[in-house]
């Protein structure tokens, strides 16, 4: 499903696959784990940066690349664990920058675990976008600034992240 990456860039081809059809997952049976499962299962992919920025892939390339590893992953959860529901995600760290990806238990009632405010999406072509726009692929600049002049009513709560995700049923 995926060939096509390897005559683009086959590093990334490769951490791809080894990410879709070899996952490290580990879930508990205890709610209070929540952050934890999130934490271990979280893979963050940056091989993908040097072709998103040189425009050497499309959008609807990307999205064929997410949606192999949550297919993959979804095999793989309903081969391994019967009766249980997960929540694939994926979002864009802009700052690394990198594309991250997750699956935690469902839990009724929890929300995702981040701690800032979520633009949840159903389209996985809503990240990517936004990704290739706002990641500073060159670094980012620092500016020197006076501290009283920072807004003190800022905080983490104030960004907004834009999030696709997907409740998977085994």
């Amino acid at each position: 499903m995926i060939d096509f990456l390897r005559n683009k860039g086959i590093k990334a081809y490769n951490e791809i696959l080894e990410i879709a059809e070899q996952p490290n997952l580990l879930f508990s049976n205890d709610s209070g784990q929540y952050n934890a499962e999130a934490r271990y299962n979280l893979y963050t992919i940056q091989k993908l940066n040097k072709l998103i920025k040189k425009s050497s892939i499309s959008i609807g390339e990307l999205e064929k690349v997410f949606t192999f590893i949550e297919a993959s992953w979804s095999t793989y959860l309903k081969k391994h664990y019967r009766d249980r529901s997960f929540i694939f995600y994926i979002w864009g760290d802009y700052q690394i920058p990198a594309i991250r990806l997750s699956v935690v238990s469902f839990y009724e009632g929890f929300e995702l675990p981040f701690g800032c405010i979520l633009n949840k999406v159903s389209d996985i072509q809503d990240v990517l976008f936004q990704y290739k726009e706002e990641a500073y692929f060159d670094g980012i600049t620092i500016i020197e600034t006076d501290e009283s002049s920072l807004n003190e009513e800022e905080s983490e709560r104030d960004y907004i992240l834009t999030v696709y995700s997907k409740i998977i049923s085994c």
